[in-house]
């Protein structure tokens, strides 16, 4: 079945305060990448363009946190893909019917990185080119990122994809104020525990397809009492996979993942109702958070390596 927390396009919201040093791009990297792309970073989102089925280029985001992959309906046909009979709701953000059909791509090309039979759904995405200035075309999500192990460098725009882990034996080392190794465990979602949220203990999600700083479920906002913080913040517009919704703009006193800390970031409280009163965590950590770090995903070994960049 099709899953997706959010993919959450309102504009980004203001630089973070870290407390935590600094340090060269690449330090202590062991292993040189097997592939490298590009990604153009628009209103927090980070787009690649691939083939699919021989044909392309297309515009496709990378999401850690969408489940299996998707492509959008009006391409899977016009690429002649074979679509289920039956389509079914698809989870995530938005008030909205919009239904998606199971189907596979028979080949992807991300630069030199191919995948063949990608399981994906086949789902409108026309809100969220709408959303972004330009046609998205599909999603890449766990079916094609499964097994993989890839670096997000922000600051250069690139995307790195390793035979094995650039941080060998990291798992056995402390974290420091420079560089937080964080397990997480995949179910449907990227989760994490090593999670504090105002001095109290949350799970979360590490999303990229997510272009907030902090996303709180409603369970989150009531869990840690920020109900009336949550009604009286500011309304603003965001967009999943089922359509527009509104959510608020607020402000949390701290979050702290690992050894990284932040002091007063902005947070979206996702109002009850807009899909997401089901989710496994309280707390979606998205792009307006990861563009401050190297971020390294180990789906191997189920690790995700943050380094702070000078």
């Amino acid at each position: 079945m099709f899953r997706k927390s959010i993919v959450p396009l309102a504009t980004a919201l203001g630089s973070l305060v870290l407390i935590i040093g600094g340090f060269p791009r690449g330090y202590s990297q062991g292993q040189a990448p097997i592939a490298e792309v590009p990604f153009e970073f628009v209103r927090n989102q980070i787009i690649v363009q691939v083939k699919m089925a021989g044909k392309g280029p297309f515009n496709m985001l990378f999401d850690t946190d969408t489940d299996p992959s998707a492509i959008d309906l009006t391409t899977a046909r016009e690429l002649g893909l074979k679509l289920g009979s039956k389509g079914y709701q698809g989870t995530g953000g938005g008030t909205e019917t919009n239904l998606v059909y199971p189907t596979n791509i028979p080949g992807l090309e991300l630069g030199s990185v191919t995948a063949k039979e990608v399981y994906a759904a086949a789902i409108n995405l026309t809100k969220l080119s709408g959303k972004l200035g330009r046609p998205i075309h599909g999603v890449l999500g766990y079916s094609f990122l499964k097994n993989r192990i890839f670096q997000i460098d922000y600051a250069a725009l690139k995307i790195r994809f390793y035979a094995e882990s650039p941080y060998p034996g990291i798992q056995n080392s402390p974290n420091t104020a420079n560089r937080t190794v964080v397990p997480f465990r995949y179910e449907n979602d990227v989760l994490i525990e090593a999670v504090f949220v105002n001095g109290q203990k949350v799970r979360a999600t590490l999303d990229t397809g997510g272009s907030n700083t902090f996303d709180l479920t409603p369970e989150g906002t009531t869990m840690l009492g920020l109900e009336a913080a949550a009604r009286n913040a500011k309304v603003e517009i965001a967009a999943g996979y089922n359509g527009e919704f509104e959510s608020r703009k607020g402000t949390l006193k701290s979050v702290r993942i690992g050894s990284m800390s932040v002091d007063s970031p902005p947070v979206s409280f996702w109002s009850a109702g807009t899909g997401h009163d089901k989710t496994k965590y309280q707390l979606s950590v998205g792009n307006g958070f990861f563009k401050n770090y190297l971020v390294t995903f180990d789906f191997r070994s189920k690790l995700v390596v943050f380094e702070k960049v000078q």
